[in-house]
């Protein structure tokens, strides 16, 4: 299953790229459906946005980098730890809000089906940088003496 990792950081990297090229395009109906959420505050839109586009890409390009891997991957898990907090309180307080997660794809209100989405996408986040961190903490470890080889005493030098 050592594929697995690879594939699914792949995954959510084309699906962090997508999203933040496709809110960059539709800017101005990203500001309108951030304007609609209950957790931005009056105001706020215009000043959130331009940081949620940039986090979406920034996760998504380093989840295609195996050594930025594990802090994107984590940088991933909490965007989409706000991301469906805010849908959640959407889906409560204001349930006829604009999702605003997929522009390109379609533009409909906050469902249960998108709050789940982003559950499910979360999960593969964590997974990510969790086998991400491993990884990566394998990669820093120096090998292990063999008993093999040679180890040179620096006493000796």
């Amino acid at each position: 299953m050592r594929w697995l990792t690879p594939v699914s950081a792949f995954f959510l990297a084309a699906l962090f790229l997508f999203t933040g090229v496709d809110k960059a395009f539709h800017y101005g109906g990203f500001i309108q459906a951030l304007r609609s959420y209950a957790l931005v505050p009056d105001g706020g839109a215009p000043i959130v946005a331009p940081a949620v586009v940039a986090a979406e890409l920034a996760a998504g390009a380093g989840l295609l980098v195996r050594g930025w891997r594990h802090a994107a991957a984590a940088a991933a898990a909490g965007l989409l730890t706000v991301f469906t907090l805010a849908l959640a309180v959407n889906l409560l307080w204001m349930p006829n809000a604009v999702c605003g997660c997929w522009f390109s794809l379609t533009l409909a209100e906050s469902t249960t089906g998108h709050l789940l989405q982003n559950v499910l996408f979360l999960a593969l986040a964590v997974s990510v940088a969790w086998d991400s961190r491993s990884t990566n903490a394998a990669a820093r470890r120096p090998p292990a003496a063999s008993p093999f080889t040679s180890v040179a005493d620096p006493e000796d030098e």
